[in-house]
């Protein structure tokens, strides 16, 4: 990849639509441009004021190819913070790819995937959170990941971690002084200031990875697998969930034999639903695969629904099904509740049930259906509804990195509260700061680099 070459690309979705944005960043952006572009006023493109849109049209040796809109953006005022020129013409494909292919015959170099994003990282106009945020944006499964990668775009994440480095170097500058200047004395005369920064940074981090999980789960949602035995009402609770009938529903056991996968926003949180079958024994050859892989995409499943008939008694399937279930992140689902059961069944759920949290409702009828979706989103979150305003970290590069971080002050405080010696203390500041570095992306290796710009469209 040369910084120095001019680039483009097609920035829309390669399909029929009313409008077509072809991007172009770098040196000759305005030259290249100005070669196919005529404008239909007096002024050229490449004397037009920079974030003004020019009418025009694209033509090429046989003729005219598009009516278009071009703005420029002049350096350093645009995204990649080079010259930059968008041509925004009519949807078609094929119209999009020959303006593209006009630029290539210019002397126009072919987008890498994510170079224009790229571009304004190593030229400082973004950090790496900012970065990836913009690829959650992109990528955003749900009103809540949608807000938090709007949030980390608008740099909240870069400022809590900017906030931590700035304690850290203030800590840091202290130590190396009394290493360089030891006649001084002043070893540990800033011991006290010491720790209070590196307690302050330290809780800042901690406050961070303490909701580093539902982060993550905002940014991908909430793998939820549907189970219990045949006929409880795991498809009806999915249909009811949809709000669609999506399921199969019958009274036959064994409906449901394969993997059932859909995707509900529940309070600005993606819930990725596994229907599953229902565990029984069977000597049905298709159900028995269904089954095995219910356990496996129960054994994965982040969040567990265990559905049962809360009108009878808990036989023994459903008591082997809670053994097997981990209490922590499993919800009971007492389907059924608009059928009549007695008293005696009702005191049985509650022996059988007992550590586990559990929601009454009637999926045919949506009857608890809405508390249900609040415990779903409380069991994911941590026991709140998600806020957006929340600084959250997002994905697991920024949580390992944060964690190193943290791990290297709680061995500064070590260090310290021993005496162990200014030059230990100044080794452990570095790995911190090197570790803070590479969540906002100042000390990021290439190939890591590389790989989170592959993941970007070629247009972006």
């Amino acid at each position: 990849m040369r910084l120095d070459d001019t680039i483009a690309a097609i920035a829309t979705a390669q399909q029929p639509s009313g409008l077509g944005v072809i991007r172009i960043s770098g040196p000759q952006a305005l030259a290249a441009a100005e070669l196919i572009f005529r404008s239909s006023g007096a002024v050229a493109l490449s004397e037009a004021p920079s974030h003004q849109f020019r009418h025009g049209w694209i033509a090429d040796a046989e003729g005219w190819v598009d009516e278009v809109l071009a703005v420029v953006m002049r350096e350093p005022r645009s995204f990649t913070t080079e010259d930059v020129v968008e041509l925004h013409c009519h949807g078609s494909v094929l119209v999009q790819q020959t303006i593209l292919g006009l630029l290539i015959e210019q002397g126009v170099r072919l987008a890498e995937p994510g170079e224009f994003t790229r571009r304004a990282f190593l030229k400082g106009r973004l950090d790496l959170t900012r970065v990836e945020a913009i690829s959650d944006l992109v990528h955003a499964r749900s009103k809540g990941g949608m807000r938090v990668a709007a949030q980390q775009l608008r740099g909240r994440l870069f400022k809590s971690i900017s906030a931590v480095q700035e304690q850290l170097i203030r800590v840091a500058s202290l130590v190396e002084a009394s290493i360089e200047f030891p006649e001084e004395g002043e070893s540990f005369t800033h011991r006290e200031d010491c720790l209070r920064r590196i307690g302050h940074a330290s809780g800042e981090l901690e406050r961070l990875l303490a909701h580093a999980d539902q982060g993550r789960r905002l940014r991908e949602g909430v793998a939820t697998t549907l189970i219990g035995r045949s006929n409880v009402g795991k498809s009806s609770l999915l249909n009811a969930l949809l709000r669609e009938s999506r399921a199969i529903v019958t009274a036959v056991p064994g409906t449901t034999r394969d993997l059932i996968e859909e995707t509900v926003q529940l309070h600005g949180l993606a819930f990725r639903l596994t229907d599953t079958a229902g565990l029984r024994e069977t000597s049905d050859e298709v159900e028995s695969e269904g089954i095995r892989r219910t356990r496996n995409t129960w054994a994965d499943a982040e969040l567990v629904v265990l559905v049962v008939d809360q009108s009878q008694p808990p036989d023994a399937e459903d008591q082997r099904l809670l053994a097997e279930a981990d209490p922590v992140r499993t919800l009971v689902v007492q389907n059924k509740a608009d059928l009549p059961s007695g008293s005696e069944v009702q005191g049985a759920w509650r022996t059988v049930l007992q550590g586990f949290e559990a929601v009454r409702m009637s999926a045919t009828t949506g009857e608890g259906l809405e508390l249900l979706e609040t415990r779903m989103v409380r069991r994911a979150m941590g026991g709140e509804i998600p806020r957006a305003e929340e600084v959250w970290i997002t994905n697991l590069r920024q949580q390992q990195s944060a964690q190193q971080a943290l791990d290297a002050l709680q061995q500064a405080r070590t260090t310290l509260e021993q005496e162990a010696g200014a030059e230990y203390l100044a080794l452990d500041l570095r790995h911190a700061l090197n570790a803070l570095g590479a969540v906002v992306g100042e000390t990021t290796a290439d190939d890591l680099l590389a790989r989170i710009f592959s993941e970007f469209c070629i247009g972006k």
